[in-house]
Parts: C-alpha cells; sequence; structure tokens
C-alpha cells in the first residue's frame, strides 16, 4: 500500500494531578508524511501505567482509521503477540462486514511482547447509562454468578459524550458516578482523551475500540475491561462498534475486553437494578441536551430510556426532572439499526406485558416514521447548523 501510519510512542508526561501516555501519528502517502500529530490519553497520577514504549493502547486505536484509509501500520515500539493475533482475525470481520469501507492492512513492529500476566481483577467503563449501571451492580453484588469479576473501580471517559471543553459537564457527571460507585464500595477513575476528534470515522463502528484502547491503560492494576453491551443477544446489530463477536478481540496478553449484559434487553437491565435507588436516582443516558452532566427529558434516549423505566416497573424515576409528553414522540427519527432494535424491543415488551399501554400508539409511530437520512447530510454532528436546529426544537417542544 502506498499510504501507511506510524506509531511513535513518547514518554509518560507527568505533573501534579495526572499523567499523560502519548504518541505522535505520522500519515504518509508515497513517502511523504502529510500529517504528524498526537494521540494522548490523561490519567490520574497515582495509577501505575504500562511502560512508554507499548502501544497496545495506540494501536487498538488506530486499527480502524487505517483501514478505511488503506494504510498499513508501522509501531515503533512494543506490541503483545495476542493483541497482534486478535486484530488479525479483527480485520477479518470488518472485512466482512463491510468490505467497501474497511480494508485488510499490515502491521508491523519493532518487538513483540510474550510471556506476560494477566490479573485476575476488573475496571468497568462507567458512563453512569444503563447499560454501565446494570454491568457495575451486577459483578459488585456477586450476581453474574460465576462469571462475576471482583471490580478494582469504574472508569469515567471526558472526550466522547463529553467534550473535552465541557469542564463543568464532566465535573457534574464525576460527582453522579463518585457517588454512585460509592454506594458498591467502588472506586471511580477519570480519563480524559482525544482520541475521538483525532480521525474522521464514523464513531457508531469505532466507539468500542476506542473505549477498549482507553480501558487497557489499567492492565497493571487490573487484567479485564466490562463494557457493558449495547444490545440483547435476539436484538443483535451488525455491523456495531461494541459486538460479542469483536469485544474479546480486543484482547492482550495482560488484559481482555469482556461483552456484558447480552442476555438482557434494556428494559430487564434496568428491572434488574430498580432496587438500586442509587443507580437510579444518579442515571444518565442524555447525550443530545445542552447539560452533559443531567438528562434532558426530551430527546430521543431519554425518552427510549423512560420507556424502559415503566416496562421495569419504574413510572416516576428520579432522574429525570421532567417526564415525557406525548408530543416529544413527534420529533424521534431513528437513525440507525440499533435504535430500530431498541424500539422494536419497547413495542413487544408492551405487548407482552400490556405495561405502558398509553405509549404504544406513540411508538408505533415513531417505528413507521421513516429516518430523514438527507438530514444528516444537511446537520452533520457537531455543526453548527444542528445545534441551532437543536435549540429551535427544543424552544418548539417547551411551547
Amino acid at each position: 500500500m502506498s499510504n501507511s501510519i506510524q506509531i511513535l510512542p513518547n514518554k509518560i508526561n507527568k505533573n501534579e494531578k495526572s499523567q499523560t501516555r502519548s504518541c505522535q501519528i505520522a500519515i504518509s502517502n508515497q513517502n511523504n508524511v502529510i500529517s504528524n500529530k498526537k494521540i494522548w490519553f490523561e490519567y490520574p497520577i497515582d495509577l501505575p501505567l504500562p511502560d512508554d514504549d507499548n502501544c497496545d493502547s495506540y494501536l487498538l486505536a488506530t486499527l480502524l482509521p487505517a483501514m478505511t484509509m488503506k494504510a498499513d501500520i508501522v509501531v515503533k515500539g512494543n506490541v503483545s503477540k495476542e493483541l497482534l493475533a486478535n486484530l488479525t482475525e479483527l480485520q477479518l470481520v470488518w472485512h466482512k462486514w463491510l468490505p467497501d469501507s474497511y480494508h485488510i492492512v499490515e502491521i508491523k513492529v519493532d518487538s513483540i511482547r510474550e510471556n506476560e500476566v494477566r490479573l485476575p481483577y476488573a475496571v468497568v467503563a462507567f458512563s453512569g447509562g444503563v447499560d454501565a449501571q446494570f454491568s457495575a451492580y451486577r459483578h459488585a453484588t456477586g450476581k453474574a454468578g460465576y462469571a462475576t469479576k471482583k471490580l478494582k473501580a469504574g472508569v469515567l471517559i471526558q472526550g466522547f459524550d463529553i467534550p473535552l471543553e465541557d469542564a463543568e459537564g464532566f465535573s457534574g457527571a464525576t460527582k453522579k458516578a463518585e457517588e454512585t460507585l460509592r454506594d458498591l464500595g467502588i472506586d471511580l477513575f477519570k480519563v480524559r482523551t482525544n482520541i475521538s476528534r483525532f480521525w474522521s470515522i464514523n464513531w457508531e463502528h469505532f466507539f468500542g475500540i476506542a473505549v477498549a484502547s482507553v480501558l487497557i491503560g489499567f492492565e497493571k492494576i487490573a487484567g479485564y475491561g466490562i463494557l457493558g453491551s449495547s444490545e440483547s443477544y435476539e436484538y443483535l446489530v451488525t455491523p456495531w462498534g461494541s459486538h460479542p463477536i469483536i469485544d474479546n478481540l480486543y484482547a492482550s496478553n495482560t488484559f481482555r475486553i469482556l461483552h456484558d449484559g447480552a442476555g438482557f434487553t434494556r428494559s430487564e437491565k434496568l428491572k434488574f437494578i430498580s432496587k438500586w435507588e442509587k443507580g437510579i436516582k444518579n442515571l444518565r443516558v442524555c447525550y443530545a441536551g445542552e447539560l452533559h452532566d443531567r438528562n434532558c427529558g426530551h430527546c430521543e434516549k431519554c425518552i427510549r430510556t423512560q420507556l424502559n423505566l415503566i416496562l421495569s416497573g419504574n413510572e416516576h424515576p428520579s432522574c429525570f426532572e421532567k417526564t415525557m409528553h406525548h408530543k416529544d414522540f413527534k420529533y424521534i427519527y431513528l437513525r440507525n439499526d440499533a435504535l430500530r432494535r431498541e424500539w422494536q424491543s419497547i413495542q413487544s415488551e408492551i405487548l407482552n406485558t400490556k405495561q405502558g399501554l398509553k405509549w404504544l400508539s406513540d411508538v408505533n409511530a415513531v417505528l413507521k416514521r421513516k429516518p430523514k437520512i438527507e438530514l444528516l447530510f444537511l446537520f452533520p454532528a457537531d455543526s453548527k447548523r444542528r445545534a441551532f436546529v437543536k435549540n429551535v426544537l427544543k424552544i418548539i417542544r417547551k411551547n
């Protein structure tokens, strides 16, 4: 291939409160460097980190973008042998799923690590949402049976659903997450990273491996990273960025991602944690509202979660200041198959349980409504036009 990406690890940079692992990403075309920028991960100062030249996390964060660019990867550091083997298989999966988008690339490394030890403890990706709450509660209380892992910490990431610039929103989300996990006797670690804005790639494909690239930095205190499932087994979406087929392929010699909770629908997860007062109170699912540390109550995900809560037996959850109204459903368009499967699951559960019947016609209307695909091009994510339209819709809904 004429395109290539070099991964050049930097030394860990420390200050009083944090330490940052980073690498230079040098993108070349016909041997000419066309871009040389830095990927970074900021961890707590007291966390033992992988060695400077350990490039497992950088390779995870680079693989899918490289496949879209048809760019071979050259790693000027060391990589786990097990990770290299798994990423060979991962490439085959994505190429079979989307052959026109993801192409097989070659990975060259300076050195390969072998014969390492994986610790028996786990960390859990903890956004404060339904999937994260369920996984944290399930393992902390020993209710995963033989699959239960001893949790060392929850990990809250800034730079994904909460922008790096939103210090206030991240602070508020942190307080809620700390209160929630403290109730389970678990610590919270905060991590910041720029990887979601570094690459131009479909986030729906990238988010799982992006989370894995963050969690693998905890390999000195835990051998497992728990990633709450997106869909249940009967509603799996393919292709999707977190999936039982691919999440285990992020594993290195010392760290393995566990795809957790796919045996439960979203409503079943909420029913599972329904008696956990702190968990329900601090549930944070919203990514569309202006304030990133709370739920707006009216976006697609807030409406969907309120329906899930009704189906779990919780009509008036404390995590929503404003309850949904029939008119809120008029503005919901399902932009992908994953959302459609979630709403189909809700429709099925309403019919089977006879709970939430007054919302059934609204759910049916959402499912019948065709997605306005052209709007995604007119109003791309994070654009000023999209933000303007969101604000106008909020004013309309209030009136």
